[in-house]
């Protein structure tokens, strides 16, 4: 145990550290669960470059994005179906949208003017040759007046953010009274992590900085001023390809042959619904 340590969501200071995997030591908080990276990389922006998107690292970034975003779609529109079904369409803001693909689906579905917050240089650029409305910088950088959207979203970004407990409260002066904050971030506590161990695909050095619980998400919405807070458990829309790509980490003589083996047939495009280790959040401002 040590006390030099606060943690950044409860402010208590009992706290363990431990070895999530070789070379990357975490702090947990043993009050409400929330997990971090102590010694968090000085400038984040450096990792977030042309390379983060396409890389052979199977604990940093995307192995392909772009092949990725067939399938990433079909979550994104889905979860804006459910946001669209509880809470009507309204002025939206994606926080970390990386090429806008979320933002894509939120046109299809009719929302007017969605707008992205995005820190990559390489992915802002991406996306506004797809005519999206794209900013660049953190939420801190921008002007954006008080109760100017309905809906923000941080979808899988969360955990990338050094104080999440002033990013939530920043999030909440832009969102207008009965609008609501929509999260998606993995789940420290979840069967996945206990299962894998320092397996566990969510721990990434240097990229991934938080890790939540739960209840440690919900205390973080609710000492930002969100009321009505929800947490469960969510899923993402997987092809059978991504699937055996992720887990050709863990076993590549296996699963790089049945990849090779799918990759000719249409199996390939199959999806369905997967629970991978992920909490969703939903915060009301009234």
């Amino acid at each position: 145990m040590i006390k030099k340590l606060t943690c950044p969501i409860c402010s208590k200071t009992h706290i363990q550290l431990y070895w999530a995997m070789p070379g990357y030591k975490l702090a947990k908080c043993l009050n409400c669960g929330t997990v971090w990276d102590y010694n968090p990389p000085e400038n984040e922006l450096l990792i977030y470059n042309e390379s983060y998107f396409v890389n052979a690292n199977p604990k940093g970034g995307y192995a392909n994005y772009f092949e990725g975003m067939k399938i990433n779609k079909k979550t994104f529109a889905e979860r804006l179906r459910r946001i669209q079904k509880k809470y009507g369409q309204g002025k939206l803001l994606d926080v970390g949208c990386a090429l806008g693909d979320c933002l894509v689906e939120a046109k299809k579905l009719g929302w007017r003017d969605p707008v992205g917050l995005e820190i990559s240089n390489y992915a802002v650029e991406k996306a506004r040759a797809r005519n999206l409305n794209v900013i660049p910088g953190y939420l801190s950088d921008t002007t954006f007046p008080k109760e100017s959207f309905t809906i923000v979203l941080y979808q899988d970004v969360l955990e990338h953010v050094k104080d999440p407990a002033l990013e939530l409260k920043r999030a909440f002066k832009i969102i207008k009274k009965g609008g609501v904050i929509f999260l998606v971030t993995p789940d420290v506590e979840g069967l996945w992590n206990k299962i894998l161990g320092r397996l566990w695909y969510h721990y990434k050095p240097r990229e991934h900085i938080m890790y939540f619980s739960p209840r440690s998400l919900s205390m973080a919405l609710q000492k930002a001023g969100f009321t009505n807070i929800e947490t469960r458990g969510t899923y993402h829309l997987l092809s059978l390809e991504y699937v055996l790509n992720r887990l050709s980490y863990y076993s590549p003589s296996v699963f790089n042959f049945i990849l090779k083996l799918i990759r000719i047939t249409s199996l390939k495009n199959l999806s369905f619904k997967a629970y991978t280790g992920e909490i969703e959040a939903w915060g009301e401002k009234l």
